[in-house]
Formats: structure tokens, C-alpha cells, sequence
């Protein structure tokens, strides 16, 4: 005989309250309970990823009180609009300021705005299982616990702007509202709600394009999913409700459009001064078939025991990615998939016309970021869907697909009348399943003694860089790109200075520094000052806390120790390099479309471009153009020669006229391949390795120096 489910006699309003507190506060402190311990002396993520998350955040605490421009944050100077580098985390810095104001350091706000944005999360998924999909009380609360545990994003606590998926049930609120009020011909109510879905979204999409821009590919595919359902009286009913308040309409697409004025005004021309993503790099970050399921090693209830089944079903089995630990835990899955069919089955049912066009999209969706060998489905929404091509983490779109997951799954185990036992166990396995080790390694005293200055920067001072840490090569982690930006970032902030450094998801085509322990840095340094005309250089030494001003005289274009530059009688050198990816011990590839080389001297009226290089895959014996002067004025055209390479390591030599005493030479690549499109697994647009370079003066009526 079965018990009485515990939904029979849900408990009175003030007590539903209670209860809802309490588990919110329970959940929360489960997930930061060692910060809680420890007294926030150690918290999630490392040096790196954290602390910038951290900048940005002060910056807008910097601009709520008046001291900074809300589009510049204070490194990648003199680049302007540098808030759309990498994501905004606006509604996030909202949350911090408050914090800041009453005197809690940096780290220690940073922190508790995640533990804030948890609760919200907690909350907004609760009230939206009960009022847009009539969940019971106690279920309701299963699922809040489920989306605020969810491993995914529990794993990745460090990425702060990916818990703004948090928000993503108070979107669903606010549009169900919206869509029920304009079925109901109440245009005062859907206005309301309709507005403040529209200013929440501009507000989302300058806090985390990742995710806010999972909302829309999910709802974009909903949509379709429920007019092909939904038929011609379906569209026809819709279209007479839209005419019907096409005033209101328009008003709530004019302000949602006015709230992602700021996004589009930073981040548009941003994408076009750095680039997006190219497929192969998104393709990597797509899911094979065994990591659907793949929760990772910190996962404390499922981890081990999964990739144990793993390895012993595919020995070869290796992770690939970072992100390649955000799977959809087993028995929730299981649940899901009980919930799917069960819509399925009942799917000519008007009640669960929603619940299962919801369902569709899922499915949909999911089946999108599968990788089998070498081919994904996400080829279409990166090329298709308006902002596609700025995402390579096709993973974290795991972190948001929990949501609809859990809802389905929960939903199906309220449908079922089973007995308290089984209740118990069920309930027990999925939070279970969810369970996490911390990830900790952001030291929180370490850092403000890392920022901590005892002197003010010299008065003449307009922008600074900064040294190496001692030994930072010898750091874990890629030291030598982050260690002494991210400090600069940070000291930017405190100082209410400028930097030069930065690191970030998208670096300017000119960044060139890192490894600040190499002999040459301040020389990088210094070219990129007189390339951007900057005055009042200085330099901050991290180690003593010095500062020190750079004189004029030494802020011009010096070379770069270009491994595959090979001296001549020319003097010049190379001073800036675009369309390379990093030296290895022969040379270094191409990467991209073309190679641009910026030279420290005019380079000769006439000489010759004497390379040793090998071409890669589809640009093996294809043309390489070359072309002198930058790109513009009808140059993008103009062809100074021509060279033809094999797979093999040979000898090309190019004679050039130079009579415009160019500067910039570019070589255009034929067809750029990453070998991750090819089977592999790196990302690189390869299309020639460049093994040596040298530039030989000729004499005006001189020939070409033959190849050997």
C-alpha cells in the first residue's frame, strides 16, 4: 500500500516560506562551504580567471560612484570600448557595488555576489515551477535545489558570468506573464511584464553573452517548434493577438531594443576590431557521445565511478577540454527521458502543448552540440544564428540546457504516485548526483598584497605597464600570458590608471605581452607605445612596487626576437607581427586568412623576400600573394609578387619593388585549414610554416638571388 505523497497537504503560506528559505540557505551553504570555513581566505577558481572576473566587477563599482566611464576599463590602452574584450558581468556589478560601499575587499564581494546570484537562481526557478508549470510545493523545491546545485555549473563556479544563468527562470516568468496577459487582452499587464523582460535581457546580454545568447538560440528553436505545432490557427491566433495590441508590442520591442543599445555599441565594433570565432575552434568544444554524460572527476558521487566504466569500455578515452566535465548527471537524465516520453505520448493534449514543444527544443538543441568524428550539427547555429560566431564553449550550453532538463524530470516525478520511500531515494540520488569538490585556488591575501602599493604613481604619469612576477615562468597554469596582466588589470582599477596590458577573451591584433621575463619586453613594450602615439609611460616594477617613468626618447618601434627572422644587410627587424600563431623550436605557422609583418625601417626601393617554408594541406601548390603598404586605398588588390610551395621544407625567393618605402609587408594565405577540420584537434587556420625569413636588398636593375 502506498503512502500519501507529501504534495497532499502542502504547509501554509508562511510556512512555505520558511521552508523555501531554509532549503535556499541550506543549498547555498553546502556549495560555499569551505569559503564559509575557511573565512573566505581561499575561494573558487585561480589567480587568473577569478581575479579578472574581479576587475571587472570593481570597475563597475568604479562607475556607479562616479570614476570611470562605464565602456573603458583601464587596460588595452589606448583601445577604447574595452568592456566588450570579454563578457560585461553589468547586472553582477550591480550586485557587488553594495558590498564595495560598505567596506568588503574585492575578493570577498566578488564572492558573496555569487552566493547572492545562487539565491536568486533558487528562487526564480521555485516561483517559475509553480506558476508556469504548476509543479507541487515540494517538487518545486527539488528542482530550485537541483538547477542551484547543477554540476555543470558548480564545477565552473569560477566563471561568474556563466551563473548568470541564474536569471534565465525569472526570463521564463517575466515572458509566461507577458504571453498570458496578451492572450487575455490585459495590455497593462503584458506591458509591465513584457518591459522588464526587455530590460532585463539588455542587462543579461551586458553581464554574460554566453549564456543569454543560449536563451535566445533555445527559444529561437521553441518557437519554430510550437508555430510547426501549433499549425496556421495557431500562427493566425497569434498574428490577430499581435495586431490586436500592436502599441504595446511595438513599446516592449522599442525598449528592449533601447536596453541593448550599450551592448550593441561596445560590442559590434569590438567584434569587428578583434575578430570572432572560427568553426574550428567552436568545433573542438562540441560533445562527443561519451561526454554527454560526463560530470568530471570532482564530481563526488559519480565521477570516479563513471570514468572508470569509461576507460574501461574505451581505453583511449582522454578528456580534450576544460569544459568537457559539464554532462548531464545519469539518473536525471533517466528521469528526463521518462518525462519526455510520457509528453510524448500525450502530446495531442492542449494542457501540454508548451511542456512539450519545451521538451522538442531540447531535444533539438542538444542533438546541435554533438560532435561524432569531425562533423557537428553546431556548424548551423554558429553560421546561422545572429551571434553564433562569437561562441567557442559549445559545452557550456550544458550549464543552461539543466534548466529544461530538470523541469521535464521533476515534472514527471511529481506525475507519479509513488510511495515515501521511493520518494526519498529518488530524491536522494539526484541531489546526490549533483555534489561537487570545491575548486579552490584564488588566495585571497595573496592578492591584495599583490595590489598593495605603497607609493601613488609618478604625477606625470598617463598610462603604465608592469614587470614580471620573479619566477613567474615557473608558475602553474599559462603564467606567462596572465601572472603580471592580470596584477596590471587589478592595480589599474586601484590606481585609476591605464595599462597597456590586459588579458582577455579577445586580445587586440597588436597584444604582444606576454612572457615579460623575456629580455625584450620593454622593447615590446615600447614599440606599442609609439605605434598608438602614447606619452607619460611608466613602468611599475611587481616586485618592489617601484614606479618608474619612461623617457620619450626611448618609446619607439623596436624589433622583435622573431625566431624565423634572419638577419642581412638590412638593418631593420620586425616590429609587429599579425596572423601567427606562437614560435615553436622551426619557425611558426600561419594563422589565419594572412601574415602581416610590420617592419621597423622602410623596407628597400627593391629587394628580395628569400623564405624557407612548407605550405599545409588545401594551400599546397596553390598561390601565396604577397603585397607591400597596409590594407586600404585600393591596395587589398595589388599584387608585388607571387610564390608557390610543396608539403616539404624548400627555398622560395620573391622579388619585390618597393617605391612607396612600405613598411608592412602581407602575405595572403590561399586557404587556411585547422587541422580540428581534418581530424585532429587543434583549432590553429593553418596555411604556411614559415621556417626562415630574410630580406635582401637589390640594386635597382639587379635579378633575384636564385634558390637553392
Amino acid at each position: 500500500m502506498m503512502s500519501t505523497p507529501p504534495t497532499a497537504h502542502p504547509p501554509n503560506r508562511l510556512a512555505r516560506a520558511f521552508i523555501c528559505v531554509a532549503l535556499m540557505a541550506l543549498t547555498i551553504a553546502w556549495l560555499y562551504r569551505t569559503q564559509i570555513m575557511n573565512g573566505f581566505t581561499v575561494m573558487a577558481g585561480d589567480r587568473y580567471d577569478g581575479v579578472i572576473s574581479t576587475v571587472i566587477m570593481e570597475h563597475w563599482y568604479k562607475v556607479f560612484i562616479g570614476k570611470a566611464h562605464w565602456a573603458e576599463v583601464g587596460y588595452f590602452f589606448p583601445y577604447t570600448r574595452t568592456i566588450a574584450q570579454s563578457d560585461a558581468y553589468f547586472l553582477l556589478g550591480i550586485l557587488y557595488t553594495p558590498f564595495r560601499l560598505l567596506g568588503v575587499d574585492q575578493f570577498v564581494s566578488a564572492e558573496l555576489v555569487n552566493m547572492v546570484v545562487k539565491g536568486i537562481g533558487f528562487t526564480a526557478a521555485y516561483v517559475m515551477c509553480r506558476r508556469v508549470f504548476a509543479l507541487p510545493f515540494y517538487w518545486s523545491l527539488l528542482a530550485a535545489t537541483l538547477f542551484t546545485l547543477s554540476n555543470g555549473m558548480t564545477i565552473h563556479s569560477s566563471r561568474s558570468q556563466l551563473a548568470t544563468v541564474a536569471f534565465a527562470p525569472l526570463m521564463v516568468l517575466l515572458l509566461w506573464n507577458a504571453g498570458k496577459a496578451l492572450a487575455a487582452d490585459q495590455a497593462s499587464r503584458f506591458r509591465k511584464h513584457g518591459v522588464l523582460a526587455g530590460l532585463l535581457f539588455g542587462a543579461w546580454c551586458m553581464s554574460c553573452f554566453y549564456v543569454s545568447w543560449f536563451f535566445c538560440f533555445f527559444t529561437l528553436v521553441l518557437l519554430l517548434v510550437a508555430t510547426w505545432r501549433g499549425g496556421r490557427p495557431g500562427l493566425a491566433l497569434a498574428a490577430r493577438l499581435v495586431l490586436r495590441h500592436r502599441a504595446s508590442v511595438l513599446l516592449v520591442l522599442g525598449v528592449t531594443l533601447l536596453a541593448l543599445l550599450p551592448f550593441f555599441y561596445a560590442f559590434i565594433p569590438k567584434a569587428r576590431e578583434t575578430g570572432t570565432r572560427d568553426f574550428a575552434e567552436a568545433l573542438i568544444y562540441t560533445v562527443r557521445l561519451p561526454d554527454i554524460f560526463q560530470v568530471g572527476q570532482e564530481n563526488l558521487f559519480l565521477g570516479k565511478l563513471y570514468n572508470a566504466v569509461l576507460l574501461a569500455l574505451y581505453p583511449a578515452y582522454q578528456p580534450i577540454h576544460e569544459y568537457n566535465n559539464t554532462g548531464i548527471a545519469i539518473v536525471l537524465f533517466i528521469a528526463f527521458a521518462a518525462g519526455a516520453r510520457q509528453l510524448y505520448r500525450r502530446r495531442g493534449e492542449n494542457r501540454d502543448f508548451f511542456l512539450v514543444c519545451i521538451m522538442l527544443a531540447t531535444f533539438i538543441t542538444w542533438a546541435f552540440t554533438i560532435k561524432i568524428g569531425r562533423y557537428s550539427l553546431w556548424y548551423i547555429p554558429f553560421h546561422l544564428v545572429p551571434g553564433g560566431r562569437a561562441l567557442r564553449i559549445v559545452a557550456a550550453y550544458y550549464i543552461f540546457l539543466a534548466l529544461p532538463i530538470i523541469v521535464i524530470a521533476v515534472r514527471y516525478l511529481a506525475s507519479r504516485k509513488l510511495a515515501w520511500p521511493a520518494i526519498l531515494a529518488v530524491t536522494a540520488l539526484l541531489v546526490v548526483e549533483e555534489l561537487n569538490a570545491p575548486a579552490l585556488g584564488l588566495s585571497r591575501q595573496d592578492e591584495l598584497a599583490r595590489i598593495a602599493l605603497p607609493n601613488a604613481p609618478p604625477q606625470d604619469c598617463r598610462v603604465f605597464y608592469v614587470s614580471a612576477w620573479k619566477g613567474q615562468s615557473t608558475w602553474p597554469g599559462p603564467a606567462d600570458i596572465y601572472a603580471h596582466n592580470v596584477s596590471a588589470m587589478m592595480i589599474a582599477q586601484e590606481v585609476g590608471l591605464p595599462t597597456v596590458n590586459g588579458v582577455a577573451s579577445f586580445q587586440q591584433r597588436d597584444w604582444d605581452f606576454d612572457k615579460a621575463e623575456q629580455a625584450d619586453y620593454d622593447a615590446r613594450v615600447a614599440s606599442y607605445a609609439s605605434k598608438h602615439g602614447l606619452g607619460g609611460l611608466c613602468r611599475l616594477d611587481l616586485n618592489d612596487k617601484t614606479w618608474k617613468m619612461i623617457p620619450q626618447s626611448d618609446i619607439r618601434p623596436a624589433a622583435r626576437n622573431v625566431n624565423f627572422f634572419q638577419k642581412s644587410d638590412w638593418p631593420g627587424g620586425i616590429t609587429d607581427i599579425d596572423g601567427m600563431s606562437g614560435p615553436e623550436s622551426w619557425g611558426a605557422w600561419s594563422d589565419g586568412d594572412r601574415v602581416k609583418l610590420d617592419f621597423t625601417e622602410p623596407l628597400p626601393e627593391r629587394f628580395a623576400l628569400r623564405l624557407t617554408a612548407n605550405a599545409f594541406a588545401y594551400n599546397i601548390g596553390k598561390e601565396f600573394i604577397v603585397q607591400l603598404g597596409k590594407p586600404g586605398a585600393g591596395r587589398d588588390t595589388e599584387v608585388a609578387g607571387k610564390f608557390v610551395l610543396g608539403s616539404t621544407e624548400q627555398e622560395q625567393t620573391v622579388v619585390l619593388d618597393n617605391p612607396r618605402h612600405e613598411r608592412m609587408l602581407t602575405i595572403k594565405v590561399p586557404h587556411p585549414v585547422a587541422p580540428s577540420e581534418l581530424g585532429a584537434s587543434d583549432s590553429r587556420r593553418l596555411g604556411i610554416a614559415v621556417h626562415k625569413m630574410q630580406i635582401l636588398p637589390l640594386p635597382a636593375a639587379a635579378s633575384a638571388p636564385r634558390s637553392n
